[in-house]
C-alpha cells in the first residue's frame, strides 16, 4: 500500500517540557498486509535521565503481553481504517513487553486483540540512542476494512519516564487541552 516515509516524523512533547532534551522520531508503513513501525529516541542523559528498561521483560521475566505499559516508558501506535469507529492500540515497552488492544469507538469497548499471541520486536540501546522496530501482520478485522480501499489512519505516540517517575507525553500533534493519544485529530499519518 505505502512505503515508509523517507524521513521519520518528529514527535513533539506535550507542553514542550522536554524540548531540546530529547529527539523522538517515528515512522510507519503498511507493506503486503504487514504493519511496520519504527521509533528512534536520542537524549542527553545529563539533562534528561530516562528510564529505559532494556533486556528482560519489565518484571524480570521474558517479554510478554502486559497491561498498563503506558504507566512507564512505552512506544505506541494507534491505527484505524478511515471512516471506521473501531481502532487498535499497540503498546511496546523497551523491556520487550507488549500489548495490542481493540476499541469499538473513542475509549469504548476496550479489549485485548486476541489475534496476537506474540509480538516480537527489535530494540537496541547504545549510549543515548534507542531504536525500536516492529513488523507484524495487521489485525484481521482491520485488514478486512482496508480491502475496500480505505486509508489507514495512524497516531504515533510515546510516554517517556524520567528516573524520578515523571512522565512526558509525545505525539505527532496534541490537539486537545490535555494529552490524549486516543483523540483521532492527532492521528496525522495516512497510508
Amino acid at each position: 500500500m505505502s512505503a515508509i516515509p523517507a524521513l521519520p516524523l518528529l514527535l513533539c512533547c506535550w507542553e514542550g517540557v522536554e524540548a531540546g532534551r530529547a529527539d523522538l522520531r517515528a515512522l510507519a508503513a503498511i507493506e503486503d498486509g504487514r504493519l511496520r513501525l519504527g521509533f528512534n529516541l536520542a537524549w542527553q542523559p545529563s539533562v534528561s535521565p530516562l528510564q529505559l528498561p532494556i533486556g528482560q521483560g519489565s518484571a524480570g521475566t521474558p517479554p510478554q503481553r502486559c497491561d498498563g505499559l503506558w504507566k512507564h516508558t512505552c512506544f505506541e501506535a494507534f491505527i484505524a481504517a478511515a471512516g471506521c469507529s473501531a481502532y487498535w492500540e499497540f503498546n511496546l515497552s523497551p523491556a520487550g513487553d507488549w500489548n495490542v488492544y481493540r476499541f469499538d469507538g473513542y475509549r469504548a469497548g476496550q479489549r485485548i486483540e486476541t489475534s496476537y499471541q506474540q509480538l516480537p520486536f527489535d530494540r537496541t540501546c547504545m549510549q543515548a540512542l534507542f531504536t525500536l522496530n516492529l513488523q507484524c501482520p495487521l489485525p484481521p478485522d482491520l485488514r478486512q476494512s482496508l480491502q475496500g480501499g480505505a486509508e489507514l489512519e495512524l497516531g504515533l505516540t510515546a510516554v517517556l519516564e524520567q528516573r524520578g517517575g515523571e512522565l512526558s507525553y509525545w505525539a505527532l500533534q496534541h490537539p486537545g487541552s490535555e494529552p490524549d493519544f486516543h483523540d483521532r485529530r492527532g492521528w496525522l499519518l495516512r497510508l
